[in-house]
């Protein structure tokens, strides 16, 4: 029996490799699946736009099809651009023979300028695929352009989304780019929103790898809703990672996600090796703090907490391995992160920090660590917060690692933090620390 391990996208040919059968190939690559394809249309495309749209004969798609159905037992097929209607009602014949689930995008018009599906292949398009599609995944435009309904708002959205369905779509997902990034899921009458962040990078061609993505997890047997979830966050790590390649809207990197576990294996190894020289080598009486002890890093291009790594539950000062504490996690420790995401926010290679005793602070000075330092809770009162004070601090910094302390709070004692490139760094910085205060002889650590 043949391994169902093969997907089919049916679109059209991007020249600059940005969307369309490109993304989708891909994408499907990448979340594990062999990817086929039959081109519907060649367009003369790059970042800028559409400059040309060539058709293909509806006989060269259906020996397209035939040929990959023939030979592969296809799991799921997405389907992007079509173009005109004859092919719109040949591929849609074919898929109903074979009985291949569909996750229909309806590409009507290109991001960056250009239509893709002509006037009167729209109406066939409603008929012929929609009630056979398992979703159809229409951004802000599409659907108005679909359903004539001006969409402004999550009631608007709702509206169109019933439109939709009543067209005899099983299932649709409005997706909410073009608003606040929230998509809409209705299916059977039940609403689900799938909430995103506004991320900084191109887009180009993030709905054809979003519906890809969300053909993927489907076909290995995840819920609609939950699929939906992964394909709204690999499309988010694409549009991250995107390339500025050329002249116009930057295309999506599909290996965003691929990037983004590396950095996050390569930030956990870093913060078990640094503990891991701490507990060895560190009297934590003398150096770590008895209050907030914790050390965390970053991964590059970090924006939120939950990617930056921490212990969990803090440092134990009497522990001798890493099993007497609670284990490394991301988004384990918000006030660490904050520090360290607003020491990013001044110069990104400041992906780590570490909290000290306020009896370091002496010793510190006198290895010129120290930047800044707020000597009364009044005057930390004047910066805020922390993290504000690391960004006081980093304008003021002319080498890293530095070291700078604020008030803990009012009554409490300085607090000592160590910002520089990495956990192991820190780890470093710390243990020449304590060498000093028991020895009081310079160590170099730098």
């Amino acid at each position: 029996m043949l391994k169902k391990k093969v997907l089919l996208s049916i679109g059209g040919s991007d020249s600059g490799g940005g969307a369309g059968i490109q993304a989708d190939i891909k994408t499907f690559s990448i979340l594990g699946w062999h990817g086929t394809c039959a081109i519907t249309a060649i367009t003369a495309q790059n970042t800028l736009g559409v400059q040309r749209v060539f058709s293909i004969d509806k006989e060269a798609v259906l020996y397209q099809l035939e040929s990959i159905t023939d030979d592969f037992q296809v799991s799921f097929a997405k389907i992007g651009m079509l173009y005109s209607e004859d092919i719109v009602r040949t591929v849609a014949k074919k898929l109903d023979e074979l009985s291949i689930p569909i996750v229909l995008d309806p590409v009507i018009e290109a991001e960056a300028g250009g239509k893709l599906l002509r006037s009167e292949a729209v109406e066939t398009l409603k008929e012929t695929l929609f009630p056979s599609s398992r979703v159809v995944t229409p951004n802000i435009s599409e659907a108005e352009a679909l359903t004539e309904i001006n969409i402004k708002n999550l009631s608007s959205m709702k509206i169109a989304a019933r439109l939709i369905l009543d067209m005899g779509a099983k299932a649709v997902i409005i997706k909410g780019g073009h608003l606040d990034c929230t998509d809409l899921l209705m299916e059977e009458g039940n609403v689900n929103l799938i909430k995103g962040d506004r991320v900084k990078g191109g887009t180009h061609g993030v709905g054809c790898t979003y519906s890809a993505a969300l053909t993927s997890f489907l076909a290995k047997g995840l819920s609609l809703r939950e699929s939906a979830e992964r394909a709204k966050t690999f499309a988010t790590q694409a549009i991250l990672r995107s390339m500025d390649v050329g002249r116009g809207v930057a295309p999506v990197n599909q290996v965003g996600c691929l990037i983004e576990e590396a950095e996050k294996f390569r930030t956990l190894s870093d913060v078990q090796s640094a503990i891991e020289m701490l507990l060895d080598k560190l009297d934590f009486v003398g150096v770590s703090s008895d209050i907030s002890l914790n050390i965390g890093m970053a991964i590059s291009e970090a924006g939120s907490p939950s990617e930056v790594a921490a212990v969990e539950g803090r440092i134990d000062s009497g522990a001798k391995n890493l099993n007497q504490f609670a284990c490394i996690k991301f988004g384990s420790d918000l006030e660490l992160a904050e520090l360290i995401l607003s020491a990013m926010s001044i110069d990104p290679r400041c992906r780590a920090a570490m909290n000290l005793v306020s009896e370091s602070l002496e010793c510190c000075t006198k290895l010129k660590l120290i930047i800044s330092c707020l000597e009364s809770y009044e005057e930390q009162l004047a910066i805020s917060t922390a993290s504000s004070s690391v960004v006081d601090a980093m304008k003021k910094a002319d080498k890293i690692p530095f070291a700078f302390c604020n008030a803990g709070g009012l009554g409490e004692k300085f607090i000592v933090s160590l910002v520089g490139h990495s956990a192991t760094e820190l780890a470093n910085v710390a243990i020449s620390l304590l060498r000093f205060v028991n020895s009081n002889v310079w160590q170099d650590i730098n």
